[in-house]
């Protein structure tokens, strides 16, 4: 069994957000949770690519901890059904970063 080493899959990098074009400003900016568009945004999301007029442009989401814990939550059920490591064996290197994440309150 390979063993990866627990940062190198950010789960908060695997979370889908919505387009920043139909957020708040404050909320794609950084400054509000991009989800519930309240709380701390105490999660960085990672840097995100988006297009808007042909350019590509560069932004960084963020969130509250409750709304990350929910997301990863429902994404990693997603992925479970989907992925074929998560399907025959005991999961893969995603699923286990998702899981923690899902359990995970600072």
């Amino acid at each position: 069994m390979t063993v990866v080493h627990p940062d190198f899959v950010r789960a908060p990098e695997l979370l889908p957000v919505p387009r920043p074009d139909r957020l708040h400003p404050e909320q794609a900016a950084g400054r509000a949770c991009v989800w519930c568009g309240e709380g701390e945004p105490a999660v960085g999301l990672g840097s995100r690519l988006t297009t808007r007029l042909g350019a590509v442009n560069s932004w960084a989401p963020r969130s509250c901890e409750a709304c990350t814990v929910r997301e990863a939550a429902r994404v990693l059920a997603i992925h479970v059904t989907n992925c074929y490591r998560c399907c025959v064996r005991d999961g893969c290197a995603d699923a286990r970063a998702l899981r923690r994440l899902a359990k995970s309150r600072r």
